[in-house]
């Protein structure tokens, strides 16, 4: 028995029987219709409800199988194919439901989307990282430079209290090596308790001063630096000829005669001591220092006499480093130079 069809244009046409629940296109206006079955005849279009698909084979709707390939692919590829696998698996969610049954592929639809996504999100990730570690570093460093200058308006008050800068260390009577200058720091830097339960004539690893490793104030870690204990610090002065460390009783600000701006008071070494230990680096005129070094990106942190701090490339000639290192030798340092 005929089905007579009527597309919502107005247009009628019959067709067999045997067609109902498949698709057929409208002849005057090409609109994709759903064949109603026997008695079922009426308008269709867009809004018919029309009947379960009763014939035919199903297929496997292709926007589907490109989003699950596009998918995989992702995983490799990212961004590039992450996003229209996406795009895809949600075109092909759409055509599967609105085919009432003609085409399948949910499950490789929405593995499709899942796999774009996953893709997407390795590559953003990917992207954005290297500028959280720029971030991350910038804030380190700029924690650093605070820690130097607290450290450089501490010895400015011990100069001003003692009329000397601190000695790079505290000896015994015999010239044996007790405490560092961080320990004698630690009353200009709000330590005082801290300062008055050290045995000052005792060595930094005596059974009285040993213990107090452990309470080293937060001002002398940089934290760039990787952590090697609780106890260990990274600044560190230099001694040797021409250094403002050179007398083991501390030096006046007077002896800075190549002034305070173009002279160092403490750097960043790579190499970490337990912060109340009795040692610095070494200066020899014309020669590499020995751990002098940073964990900050293309240089170090260095506190200057006159309390500033600035950023030393590792790119600085030794010649310019010998005159930053040196208190008195005369040498014209220029800004650019480092």
């Amino acid at each position: 028995m005929p089905i007579l069809v009527t597309c919502t244009c107005g247009k009628q046409f019959q067709t067999k029987d045997e067609n109902a629940g498949r698709r057929a296109r409208c002849p005057d206006c090409g609109r994709e219709l759903i064949i109603p079955g026997p008695g079922e005849a009426g308008v269709v279009g867009d809004e018919f409800a029309a009947a379960p698909f009763k014939g035919g084979a199903a297929g496997t709707s292709g926007k589907a199988i490109a989003s699950l390939v596009l998918g995989l692919l992702s995983l490799v590829c990212t961004l590039f194919t992450g996003i229209p696998a996406i795009i895809l698996g949600c075109l092909g969610l759409v055509d599967i439901e609105r085919s009432r049954g003609l085409r399948t592929g949910k499950g490789l639809a929405i593995a499709g989307i899942v796999l774009g996504s996953l893709g997407s999100t390795m590559i953003l990730v990917a992207l954005l990282l290297p500028a959280v570690q720029a971030a991350r570093e910038a804030a380190r460093r700029s924690q650093c430079v605070n820690n130097l200058k607290q450290i450089g308006l501490a010895m400015h008050n011990y100069q001003d209290t003692y009329g000397v800068f601190p000695p790079a260390m505290t000896t015994d009577p015999d010239g044996k090596p007790l405490l560092s200058w961080r320990v004698l720091l630690l009353p200009f830097l709000e330590q005082q308790a801290l300062y008055e339960q050290f045995k000052h004539d005792e060595p930094w690893d005596g059974p009285s001063n040993k213990p107090l490793l452990a309470q080293m104030p937060k001002v002398y870690a940089c934290p760039s630096f990787p952590p090697a204990g609780a106890d260990t610090s990274n600044y560190q002065v230099l001694i040797g000829p021409g250094t403002p460390f050179e007398q083991p009783e501390g030096m006046s600000i007077s002896s800075i005669t190549d002034g305070t701006s173009n002279t160092l008071l403490v750097v960043e070494s790579k190499a970490p001591i337990p912060w109340s230990q009795p040692s610095a680096l070494t200066y020899k005129p014309k020669t590499p220092v020995a751990g002098l070094d940073s964990f900050h990106p293309g240089g170090f942190n260095a506190l200057f006499a006159d309390g500033s701090v600035r950023f030393l490339k590792k790119s600085i000639s030794l010649a310019t480093l010998d005159a930053l290192i040196t208190r008195n030798g005369n040498e014209v340092v220029t800004s650019d130079s480092y």
